[in-house]
């Protein structure tokens, strides 16, 4: 095709062959030559319209094949759970934002301070963390509890797992079960104060996504008498190969516009965890959990490999390989400890998850 469209240009560059002709026929000669080199002047000018200019480096240079998409993007959900047409549209960005620190003391109402102080149960960490190892995928839900205006207090005290719907690449939160969650919210005589969801391989600082998500929600649930916004996100990263223990990064922040900053900014939330003991509620919500995981799109593999070593200090390696049950594990594990939980009730704990899971997805776990 490219060398018949040279040809056909060349052709119609060439001027016409001129004859000999008497000298009585030299001005009906002149007219006709004449005629003939306004229309392949015309040929070329139609020519020019259709087709581009050629260059020979560029075509015969092959494209460059297509990016491979990252882990992040292969992961990454959409998780626009607020209505879209009134709210901050979210960017898109899967650029991931360090997030400052707040200055003075959290709840005392200065400029730079914390805007209210956050005391969590401890079982919250427990089971945001056991649904952050269960799928590859991230995960995401609510959380619920109390604000008190008076004391500037939020009391993060039950997890609500959403269910996420598989779309390509992407998880976005089923609109069915947010309205559940917010029922069983209202019905268990709290509120929603936060939201929280997994980046199941990398570090757990905000994407610009979690951050236009997060200024949609702390809008929604503006405190209408104190003016305040409490409404705190979440995030947990369970498999990141950087960890420098098995444990879990867990990731509080919240969203403020600072002066002379060019976007919104995302600030680090410290929190206390209250000192309430933990109880049978807590291996019933976990084995409920677990069921809910059973047939999810790219659940984990318990008994596959998390890394060939236990722990990584100053980028050096040390211990042996890691399942992605043991690396579980000895992550909830951390969570009850400083819950101030017995050694050997966490242990029969942990037991009970793992042997729930292992009945409920018909896998052998050992147990």
């Amino acid at each position: 095709m490219l060398e018949t469209f040279l040809t056909e240009e060349k052709a119609c560059a060439e001027p016409p062959e001129r004859t000999t002709v008497e000298d009585g026929d030299e001005k009906e000669a002149e007219a006709s030559a004449s005629a003939q080199t306004a229309e392949t002047a015309k040929v070329q000018r139609a020519v020019s319209k259709k087709r581009k200019p050629v260059d020979p480096e560029e075509d015969s240079v092959p494209p460059p094949p297509p990016t491979e998409p990252t882990e992040y993007a292969l992961n990454r959900p959409r998780r626009d759970m607020t209505q879209a047409s009134t709210y901050r549209n979210a960017s898109q960005s899967l650029a991931l934002v360090p997030c400052c620190r707040f200055l003075g003391c959290a709840g005392s109402g200065l400029a730079q301070a914390q805007p209210f102080k956050v005391e969590m149960d401890p079982s919250v960490a427990v089971l945001m963390d056991l649904h952050a190892h269960m799928c590859s995928n991230e995960v995401i839900g609510l959380l619920g509890g109390h604000f008190d205006a008076a004391s500037r207090t939020i009391l993060v005290q039950k997890v609500f797992p959403g269910r996420g719907k598989a779309s390509g690449r992407d998880v976005e939160m089923d609109p069915v079960a947010e309205v559940e969650m917010r029922a069983e919210i209202a019905a268990a005589e709290m509120k929603v104060v936060g939201w929280y969801h997994s980046h199941p391989v990398f570090e757990p600082n905000p994407s610009h996504v979690d951050i236009d998500n997060q200024i949609n929600y702390q809008s929604l649930f503006r405190d209408s008498d104190s003016g305040l916004e409490p409404f705190i996100a979440f995030i947990i990263g369970p498999y990141d190969l950087r960890l420098p223990t098995q444990e879990s990064r867990l990731q509080t922040f919240y969203v403020q516009n600072r002066a002379g900053a060019a976007e919104p900014t995302p600030l680090q939330i410290d929190y206390t965890t209250s000192k309430v003991p933990l109880d049978d509620e807590v291996a019933a919500s976990a084995c409920k959990l677990v069921d809910s995981q059973a047939k999810v799109e790219r659940r984990v593999s318990p008994t596959e490999l998390w890394r060939p070593f236990t722990t990584l200090t100053n980028g050096v390696p040390s211990g042996g390989p890691l399942t992605k049950l043991a690396k579980m594990r000895a992550s909830l594990r951390s969570h009850l400890t400083r819950a101030d939980m017995d050694a050997k009730d966490a242990e029969e704990l942990l037991d009970q998850i793992a042997k729930h899971m292992q009945n409920s997805w018909k896998v052998d776990l050992g147990y």
